[in-house]
Formats: C-alpha cells, sequence, structure tokens
C-alpha cells in the first residue's frame, strides 16, 4: 500500500481581511478578467470590487478596477485607480507603468514619460519594467498617444 501524498499548505494572501488562498484570489481575479473581456462591466466590477474588499492593502485589485476604466475608454477613472494601487504599493514598478499608460492616452506625454522611468527604475527587472519599456518604444515610434489624444494635433 503506498502512503497518501503529502498535501502542501496553501499560501495564503497576508494582506486579506480573511484567510484566502492566493489560488483562490487568483482564480477570483480571472473571472473578473473573464467577464470584462466578454464585455460583461458591471459583472466584473463586482468581482474586482470584492476582491478590493477582501484584499484593501494589495494593488492587484486596483490595477484589475483601473484595468477596467481603462478598456472601457475612461482613462481619467483609471488613471485613479491605478493612483491607488501605486500609493499601496509604492516600491512595484508595475502600478507606475500603469499610470503612465493612462497618461499617454490621455495626452499627457511628459508626465507619462516621467511615470514610465520610474518604472524602469524602481524594479528593473519586473513586469512593470518590461511593459513601460514597450511603451516608451510604442510612444518614440509614434504608435503612442492614440491619435485622438494628441494635443499637437493639427486640423487638415
Amino acid at each position: 500500500m503506498s502512503e497518501p501524498a503529502a498535501t502542501e499548505e496553501p499560501v495564503q494572501i497576508q494582506a486579506s481581511l480573511v484567510p484566502l488562498a492566493k489560488s483562490e484570489a487568483v482564480l477570483m481575479l480571472e473571472a473578473g478578467y473573464l467577464w470584462m473581456d466578454m464585455g460583461e462591466f458591471g459583472k466584473s466590477r463586482e468581482v474586482f470590487s470584492g476582491i478590493a474588499a477582501l484584499m484593501p492593502r494589495s494593488e492587484v485589485p486596483q490595477i484589475a478596477l483601473g484595468t477596467l476604466e481603462f478598456v472601457q475608454g475612461k482613462h481619467d477613472k483609471a488613471l485613479q485607480m491605478f493612483r491607488a494601487a501605486q500609493r499601496l504599493a509604492p516600491k512595484s514598478g508595475l502600478p507606475r507603468a500603469h499610470v503612465g499608460e493612462a497618461l499617454l492616452f490621455m495626452g499627457k506625454v511628459p508626465e507619462a514619460m516621467k511615470e514610465l522611468k520610474a518604472a524602469k527604475e524602481i524594479e528593473p527587472d519586473g513586469d512593470g519594467a518590461r511593459l513601460a519599456q514597450a511603451l516608451i518604444e510604442a510612444t518614440e515610434a509614434g504608435a503612442l498617444p492614440p491619435q485622438a489624444a494628441r494635443k499637437d494635433k493639427q486640423p487638415r
């Protein structure tokens, strides 16, 4: 007879109000992103808001809420959510990169570039640095900001 397999303790989220395994948080976030991808923005907002309530000290749900606003073209609201994430995790590059992205889409290029460069400096090897670099390259190539957000556009 073989011995039963040892079960691993689930990794708990430290900043949650109730005991919450990391796998459970990931599953809830995935559900929110799935609703968002399906265009069910209200359902997605409910999921992300619930996760934010469960994990009030985590920047991750704030980034999700910001992404939800961003995909709907509500860049000013997205910026507010990304700034909230930035306050929760000031040493993380990802919230700063998202702040820079929102600013780019609002046509605030100098301010955006400052945030993107800061994202690269804070965590040079992190996801935020990679996103920031891609956004900087897209801006340098002229692909960003979108034409509608360009402050220097001239009528034809």
